[in-house]
């Protein structure tokens, strides 16, 4: 899954990276039960603060898209296929800034 976030955006960072989550949910870029970067890494990857991934995937977790384990990092929920028509209206609100 390819990543991106928009500095300039509104948006939160946050809130970017969850989008991004739903949108490859809705699409059946990912699969049930595969594996995310873990929030370290990710955070990594993006140079941005842990605690905004974290945040990110404990939204998604409350949502029923990810399964959240410690030591196993997150992972996308076996029923998230069956929200994908939940989250597809919450994912149209992501639109990134194309400045």
């Amino acid at each position: 899954m390819f990543w991106r976030i928009d500095t300039t955006s509104e948006q939160t960072l946050a809130d970017q990276l969850a989008a991004q989550v739903r949108r490859a949910v809705t699409t059946g870029q990912v699969e049930p039960g595969e594996r995310l970067p873990s929030a370290r890494e990710l955070a990594a990857m993006l140079d941005i603060n842990l605690h905004t991934v974290l945040r990110a995937y404990q939204a998604l977790r409350d949502e029923g898209v990810l399964e959240l384990r410690r030591g196993r990092g997150a992972t996308i929920a076996a029923n998230a296929a069956a929200t994908r028509s939940s989250v597809t209206a919450t994912s149209k609100n992501f639109r990134p800034n194309s400045s």
